[in-house]
């Protein structure tokens, strides 16, 4: 009974980390870039080549090919591939990252530490957000953590299997996105192999060793894609080093100013964004006094900032590897603070932003007439009934921890302090993600365009259906085709599609192009679209596809 006890607060975390990760995972349509990583992996599945990426059959090699791989297997394990296919692989790296964190605040502070770090983590807006987003942001950032993690687990104990699992750790998870998965865990370790000079235990046939087969691991799927390459035209190892070796130094796009990280991080960071400006001031405001993990933690954090900065190209996901020691960090200043007016200022500031969030939740049914009335926008019945519903039960969490907050502290295993405002946050950001954020999904107009069009043209052939200047991607993931559509670049392509002796055709254009078909298109069709991308009230002045669906009349 009393091991069971002891156990709580670790049966509690990674009960809400499983839940926060998975619940409801594929309800919302695909976002963002997601439709690139879903599409890739449908056209794989397809061809059953896993070596050559393609978009409706052009090659599109941008990234590595692991996130492609995995998603493909997830969809072969469970005979689907729909938007929790493309997503559990983020959710399941999101998990490891998780615990990375929290082995590695164990091993060099203490247990507290480390699970507070994992509630930080777990509750942070970057965190869920990208957790629950099919790319390969999350599964970059959890290489990282993995990486540092098993370093300091075998720091003292180096050896061809220690360098080994390090590097291979590094090199597959730059199979993922790129070559920072290497980059930044070197970085992040080299403060500590200065020091003591421990980087003369490397110079050894071993260590070398490791390096050389890592590499091999890391190259073979690259040249199996280079000899086989016929007819491709498009080169993995080419792309590797563009998309990441020139974006760093002579950015191409993504370029933003160099100060963008100062604001992406605290936002990345919320809720507990004042504990770690409070942190970091206190981290280096007293450097020279921390003891050496602590000291370590400061100065990798400090690199990995840097490092992105100093990139020409820059996104707020390019830091999110910087999340886990964020969190460790705040959880270890606040842990270690000796003087009790200092953390009871940091709970107030965290107080004063978390309550008045979740009030406004219990208050949000006064805003929604508001919003219909100046917008026309009408709330989900998810999100009328859900909001309000999240903020009754985080409150709840808050008046327990002042009535009971030994309770609250025991179930969560962090401090007094920190436990009603963590069980908050863990509502309140699990329920937006799991719950709220989903809710939008009815609202989806590309989705909704798509799944209707394919319901309208039951058995529709890819050389049927043509698009006029630009494919949307998530369009043909939801349309499932087995083979590529037609782009037409000009009128005349376009006339000729129309003349062609097909008894359907589909013929889809965005309305930005609307002027220039006028000059093709017979003019009964151009006002009179099949089907047309829907567009809400307050979505001013946009812009969406639409769709004609002809049939030819037979004689």
């Amino acid at each position: 009974m009393k091991n069971l006890r002891d156990n709580i607060p670790t049966i509690v975390f990674w009960s809400a980390a499983v839940l926060l990760s998975l619940w409801a995972l594929g309800q919302r349509g695909l976002w963002g870039a997601e439709d690139r990583w879903a599409e890739i992996p449908r056209e794989m599945l397809l061809t059953r080549d896993f070596f050559h990426p393609c978009i409706n059959g052009e090659p599109y090699f941008d990234k590595p090919l692991l996130g492609y791989w995995l998603i493909a297997l997830v969809a072969t394990v469970t005979g689907r591939l729909d938007e929790w296919a493309v997503r559990l692989p983020s959710a399941i790296a999101g998990l490891l990252a998780l615990g990375a964190t929290i082995s590695l605040g164990r091993r060099l502070w203490s247990q507290q530490i480390g699970r507070t770090a994992g509630w930080f983590l777990l509750s942070s807006y970057g965190f869920l957000f990208w957790a629950r987003t099919g790319e390969a942001d999350m599964a970059n950032m959890a290489a990282i953590i993995l990486a540092v993690a098993w370093y300091w687990s075998r720091r003292d104990k180096p050896g061809f299997f220690s360098y080994l699992v390090f590097y291979l750790i590094c090199f597959i998870g730059a199979q993922n996105k790129g070559l920072a998965a290497i980059v930044v865990p070197v970085i992040v370790v080299l403060p500590d192999l200065i020091r003591q000079s421990r980087w003369k235990s490397y110079l050894s046939w071993p260590h070398f060793a490791a390096l050389a087969l890592a590499v091999v691991v890391y190259f073979t799927p690259f040249a199996y894609s280079e000899i086989t390459r016929s007819g491709y035209r498009a080169g993995g190892l080419w792309m590797v080093f563009h998309e990441n070796v020139v974006r760093y130094f002579h950015p191409f796009d993504h370029v933003e100013p160099f100060y963008v990280y100062f604001y992406y991080l605290p936002r990345l960071f919320l809720p507990w964004t004042p504990l770690l400006l409070m942190a970091l001031w206190g981290a280096f405001a007293s450097l020279k006094k921390l003891d050496w993990p602590s000291k370590w933690l400061t100065l990798a954090t400090a690199l990995i900032f840097v490092f992105f900065t100093v990139s020409g190209s820059r996104r707020s996901y390019y830091i999110l590897p910087i999340l886990p020691f964020c969190s460790l960090m705040a959880a270890i200043c606040f842990a270690l603070a000796k003087e009790e007016k200092w953390r009871r200022l940091v709970v107030n500031i965290q107080t004063g932003l978390i309550v008045p969030v979740t009030a406004v939740a219990i208050l949000s049914p006064v805003f929604w007439p508001v919003l219909k009335h100046r917008l026309e926008f009408t709330a989900p019945k998810a999100l009328v009934f859900g909001t309000p519903l999240l903020g009754v039960v985080a409150m709840a969490c808050f008046i327990m921890g002042r009535w009971r907050p030994a309770l609250v502290a025991q179930v969560t295993g962090a401090s007094r302090e920190l436990a009603p405002l963590i069980a908050m946050s863990v509502i309140m950001m699990g329920g937006f993600f799991c719950w709220q954020y989903n809710a939008f999904s009815e609202y989806d107009s590309m989705k909704n365009f798509s799944m209707e069009l394919r319901r309208k043209t039951p058995g529709l052939k890819p050389d049927e259906i043509a698009f006029f200047r630009k494919i949307p991607v998530k369009t043909l993931f939801y349309l499932d085709l087995p083979g590529p559509v037609l782009l037409l670049q000009d009128r005349d392509s376009v006339r000729a599609f129309l003349n062609s002796d097909c008894q359907r055709k589909v013929f889809v254009s965005h309305d930005n192009y609307l002027d220039e078909l006028a000059k093709v298109l017979p003019a009964e069709m151009v006002g009179r679209a099949t089907l047309k991308e829907k567009i809400y009230p307050w979505e001013k002045n946009e812009k969406k596809y639409r769709a004609w669906i002809i049939e030819r009349t037979a004689n």
